[in-house]
């Protein structure tokens, strides 16, 4: 990015996470469309597809997710020629991406603005949710399912007449095809589907009032979620009460904006929080673990507060390979020649139970100096927003930087392996689509062969173009350019 967005974005969003708790988080991450643009056109139609013949201006990919086997999917948004965002799908078979499709329903229901915010793959199905508004501006929060290649007329699970409360689905997570659970928000809630048939939404109430659910699975009906300073336990189909996650209390509160932003869980009792909260003045990221169905205190990554001199912070999402090991990712704050500052990505490690230091992205340099200034292409800055591990040792993030010899927004990719991560990356095929230096990757996601997928945008003139791009024990493939069908 240029410093003149630096200036506009990061300053401005850094001043409005700290006052309206607004955190880039990537289970549930979103995006907001550029307009008005020129236009790429749609495809034709298909038996399974309910897009409307259209012309798309803009589209990003909001979160990717693969079953073990390594069959992936996608989902996110895209705009079309009317300004109306739609929500997308699209999925992986045998290592080739199809054909994006708006998630079937949503045309019959009129809605006015929708998106796919989560999806979640098993072996045997996947399944995206999100939300939609309709014309009154209530929200909907709904799922979809894809079983042999078909994806199913979305399921509304939580519904508002107007707003607020904003329902909308954050999180999912599935166990296996037709098991899984959504959680969401607001109020904090979760919903479960066992053996192909989703439930009740059960809402959490006074404590989940302004809280996003996010969820993680051990197992069917074996499930833990998290929200703000609360966290909570499925065992066996039936949900606990939320219970304050210990140490929390005494820096983050429910009205704060801060708190748990990202939770994965390995196994039935064994998980890994992580988000932010105030310290010294300034926003502190932290992990916490539970062991054995037992929560630890939560703890500053370790090297954070010393990174983020300017006092802004994002805690994006954490992942595990295993119980004690896992990985963070996000962005702190550095001085810069205008308020706010500007981010610079972090990524942490945990190996066997030991937390390390909080690191800068290896290959992106530290910050400049001097200070980054308005209108000036020399600032070094950038983000991490996704993080993922497969069961078994791959782990990668993924999000977006900015350098003098890139005067412009590069995403990219950082692989961790056999406790080390590797030098930034740029997707192959990437910059040449990019013509107007503004990409990101949103999410990404990895298995336990060691593939990782990942998601996002960039931006050619100006149309912003979805992407996918796979990376197979460390080749990172060509970017694909999502095609979407009418």
């Amino acid at each position: 990015m240029s410093s003149s967005r630096d200036r506009d974005s990061r300053g401005k969003l850094a001043a409005c996470v700290t006052a309206a708790g607004v955190m880039v988080s990537m289970v549930g991450a979103s995006w907001t469309a550029v307009a008005p643009v020129s236009a790429g056109t749609l495809v034709s139609a298909t038996a399974n597809s309910a897009v409307r013949a259209s012309v798309i201006r803009d589209a990003g990919v909001n979160s990717v997710s693969c079953a073990p086997g390594g069959a992936c999917a996608a989902g996110g948004q895209y705009v079309d020629a009317s300004s109306r965002a739609e929500a997308f799908v699209l999925t992986e078979m045998n290592g080739q991406w199809g054909t994006a499709i708006e998630v079937p329903g949503l045309a019959a229901l009129g809605a006015k603005y929708s998106s796919v915010t989560s999806v979640s793959c098993a072996a045997g199905g996947r399944a995206a949710g999100g939300f939609y508004k309709d014309d009154t501006r209530g929200d909907h929060a709904f799922v979809a399912n894809e079983r042999n290649g078909r994806w199913s007329r979305l399921t509304k699970v939580l519904s508002a007449r107007k707003a607020p409360p904003a329902h909308n689905v954050v999180s999912l997570s599935c166990s296996g095809p037709g098991n899984c659970t959504a959680g969401g928000g607001k109020p904090a809630f979760v919903v479960s589907e066992v053996n192909g048939r989703w439930g009740r939404a059960h809402q959490f109430g006074a404590k989940g009032n302004d809280g996003n659910a996010k969820v993680s699975c051990a197992s069917v009906g074996n499930c833990t979620a998290s929200w703000n300073q609360f966290v909570v336990s499925e065992r066996n189909g039936r949900w606990g009460k939320p219970m304050a996650l210990p140490g929390l209390s005494a820096h983050a509160h429910v009205d704060s904006g801060l708190g748990i932003e990202s939770i994965s869980c390995t196994s039935g009792g064994n998980c890994l929080v992580g988000g932010l909260y105030p310290s010294s003045h300034r926003n502190s990221a932290f992990v916490a673990s539970e062991r054995n169905g037992h929560w630890g205190n939560a703890m500053e990554i370790t090297g954070y507060l010393a990174l983020n001199q300017t006092g802004y912070g994002l805690l994006a999402s954490v992942s595990c390979v295993s119980v004690g090991n896992c990985v963070a990712g996000g962005s702190y704050t550095a001085d810069a020649d205008f308020a706010g500052g500007v981010y610079e990505p972090f990524v942490a490690s945990e190996r066997n139970g030991h937390w390390g230091k909080a690191i800068e992205v290896p290959g992106i340099p530290p910050p400049g100096n001097p200070l980054c200034e308005p209108d000036s292409s020399a600032c070094v800055a950038g983000q991490v927003l996704t993080v993922s591990c497969g069961w078994g040792g791959t782990c990668a993030a993924g999000g977006r930087y900015d350098t003098p010899a890139i005067s412009g927004e590069a995403a990219f990719v950082t692989v961790y392996k056999n406790g080390r991560w590797t030098k930034v990356t740029q997707i192959p095929g990437l910059e040449a689509l990019d013509t107007a230096k503004h990409s990101s990757v949103r999410s990404v996601a990895c298995t336990p062969t060691g593939k990782c997928p990942a998601g996002g945008r960039y931006q050619a003139t100006q149309i912003g173009p979805a992407f996918v791009a796979d990376e197979n024990n460390g080749a990172w493939g060509q970017a694909h350019t999502i095609r979407f069908r009418s």
